[in-house]
């Protein structure tokens, strides 16, 4: 058993765990220990698993420059998610804001650079430019909206919690659509629309949750 096969392997267990204590922890109600328990579970596991596979990404063999876009997009996701959550339960005075900066930073470069390489694949028809062109855009358009609440004054708790779940959210569906093209071999559209789409009305559906006020 070579490197490149362990390294599929751990990352493919580490995977397993995380989109299972993710479903466990959006399931969970928002707030109580099992949904905090299986979200830290999650954070770890999807780190993990992304970060593993980027090398097998490079080796012979395996070389596959789009999911090292999508283990990319994970990370971005689960480490912007965590850090909203740190700014929602500690004071701002606190919070170390350039190490946020750099993440968006980095995301914000990794986005040209995709949009980049889709613009030069359209050039050559056979080239899989469409996906490069849409994660490329949908970085660039996160990392923007990351630049615009950094500057925001007095933020409410609201927006740290939408921001959270939004951001954890995308992860957890990024991570899924990987599962299914690459574990599953799965290529039809449906697997990158559906959840998708099932992931925006969740999102939408707990930011007016949190967003609308309680009555008393």
């Amino acid at each position: 058993m070579d490197l490149a096969t362990i390294l599929i392997i751990i990352h493919a267990s580490l995977g397993g765990i995380g989109l299972t204590t993710g479903i466990v922890s959006m399931a969970s109600k928002k707030g109580r220990k099992l949904h905090k328990s299986a979200g830290k579970v999650f954070v770890y596991a999807m780190l993990a698993s992304a970060i593993l596979s980027i090398p097998v990404c490079f080796m012979p063999g395996h070389e596959n420059m789009f999911l090292f876009a999508i283990a990319v997009f994970t990370i971005y996701l689960v480490l912007s998610g965590q850090r909203a959550l740190l700014y929602k339960l500690n004071n701002l005075k606190n919070i170390k804001t350039w190490k946020d900066w750099l993440i968006s930073g980095v995301m914000c470069v990794f986005g040209l650079a995709l949009v980049t390489e889709g613009t030069l694949k359209l050039l050559y028809p056979k080239e899989p430019s469409i996906l490069f062109l849409f994660f490329g855009g949908v970085s660039l358009f996160l990392s923007i909206q990351d630049f615009r609440f950094f500057v925001q004054k007095d933020k409410p708790a609201a927006e740290f919690i939408s921001r959270h779940i939004g951001q954890m959210s995308g992860a957890f569906t990024a991570s899924f659509t990987a599962f299914l093209t690459a574990g599953l071999d799965l290529s039809h559209w449906l697997v990158w629309v559906l959840p998708t789409v099932f992931i925006t009305f969740w999102i939408a559906y707990w930011t007016k949750k949190y967003k609308t006020p309680k009555k008393v």
